[in-house]
């Protein structure tokens, strides 16, 4: 998964006043909006959040029981394609709800690495075995049934799948899915799996790389992959580096789907991020918080894949105040992503500070709620995703309580957000 965004102190400017509490939707960029009290939802009610008018529902109440259950991660989709259900992951493992009730499925998930929603089917969910074997298999659970279905088993010198490096979308077809598996030789490799035709397009070793166009880091030496995923329109691998710069094997990289032919870079650094779809359908991009912007400001912004020979040129979108990075979800409509900001209100409130917005590509802003997390820890983070079709979303939140240690005993909860 993406590396944390870097974060710096910001002060609130002069001119910048603190806003009465909003009576519906914002789209002004510019406007502070401070957090009015909300009293944490009951398990399955919705209240309006008394800022932005947006309805939210706590789903689950798994974090006032001393655990925690949240969305897996904003570059996932969280719920499947009618709707129905959700996939969440929580301190006793992954499991799934229904999007209405919160009724939680009887589903066997302990052997699961690195599940996901199959675009191409209503119910079901791709996914690799456990790594208690020496085989690696790609399987398919419907969640109604219960039944599992091998899909695809790697040839036997792959012993484990590499889980994290795995766990980024497929294609929106459901035809392509990538990500790394280890050798017997203990070589990490990086494949591209055809789930149409079942064989394997590419499978390259990360250490080959480097015997070729990679040069090692001279500090860290071969540097491996922090996520490797297939752009939303199968068109291309994408390989995101651990390494920031323009030399290869850094930053975010893109090769052909085929053979594994490097095609261009599309960003130099590895801050948060998600790959997306232009409102026409028809071209991809990453969006991400830029860090060199003129103004000095962190800034949201695009690049086109499938990049260039050094990088995609930047445009920028929207000024955010240093701090106030989070995440960013595009798995939603095509020309917008949902946006997961932090921020600190000890130093004063902010634009967008702690808040979940769409950012439109056209550079157009709708702010929608309030998270009210503590961020404290990885779980307490919003990590927000949402719908294909817009109208639902899906963050983490502890609620402010800052509960657990920030080290993995955070107690969140999923909240949902119906959208206008």
């Amino acid at each position: 998964m993406a590396s944390a965004v870097v974060v710096a102190a910001f002060g609130l400017l002069p001119s910048m006043l603190v806003m009465a509490p909003a009576s519906g939707v914002s789209t002004d960029p510019e406007e502070v909006i401070s957090q009015s009290p909300l009293a944490r939802p009951a398990v399955g009610r919705f209240v309006r959040d008394p800022d932005f008018s947006t309805r939210i529902k706590r789903l689950s109440g798994r974090g006032s029981r001393g655990g925690f259950e949240t969305p897996i991660y904003s570059q996932l989709q969280a719920f499947s394609t009618d709707r129905r259900f959700v996939l969440l992951a929580g301190s006793d493992g992954y499991l799934v709800r229904t999007r209405r009730g919160g009724r939680e499925l009887p589903l066997t998930t302990d052997p699961w690495n690195a599940p996901r929603w199959d675009p191409s089917k209503r119910h079901a969910i791709l996914h690799f075995d456990s790594n208690e074997d020496s085989t690696v298999r790609v399987q398919r659970t419907n969640v109604r049934t219960g039944r599992t279905r091998t899909l695809f088993t790697f040839p036997a010198k792959y012993r484990t799948v590499l889980n994290n490096q795995s766990f980024d979308e497929v294609s929106r077809s459901g035809r392509w899915m990538s990500g790394m598996v280890t050798r017997a030789d203990g070589q990490s490799t990086i494949f591209v799996l055809n789930l149409v035709k079942r064989r394997l397009t590419v499978r390259t070793t990360v250490h080959s790389l480097y015997q070729g166009p990679c040069a090692p880091d001279p500090d860290w030496g071969e540097v491996e992959p922090d996520w490797v995923g297939v752009s939303p329109l199968g068109r291309n691998l994408v390989i995101q580096w651990q390494r920031d710069g323009t030399e290869r094997c850094s930053g975010l990289e893109t090769f052909k789907l085929k053979g594994g032919a490097f095609v261009g870079r599309v960003y130099d650094g590895h801050q948060h991020g998600d790959l997306g779809v232009t409102r026409s359908g028809k071209r991809e991009f990453f969006m991400t918080f830029e860090l060199y912007h003129p103004s000095g400001q962190m800034s949201l912004g695009v690049r086109k894949l499938p990049g260039r020979s050094t990088v995609s040129p930047p445009r920028y979108l929207t000024l955010m105040p240093w701090g106030n990075g989070g995440h960013i979800s595009c798995q939603g409509p095509n020309g917008r992503c949902l946006v997961s900001s932090g921020g600190d209100e000890s130093d004063g409130w902010g634009p967008f500070e702690q808040e979940l917005f769409i950012q439109r590509l056209n550079g157009a802003v709708r702010r929608v709620a309030h998270h009210r997390s503590s961020s404290c820890g990885y779980f307490a983070q919003p990590r927000a995703t949402w719908s294909r079709n817009g109208r639902l979303a899906i963050f983490a939140s502890d609620w402010g309580t800052g509960s657990g240690d920030c080290d993995g005993s955070e107690r969140s909860d999923p909240y949902l957000l119906r959208l206008r």
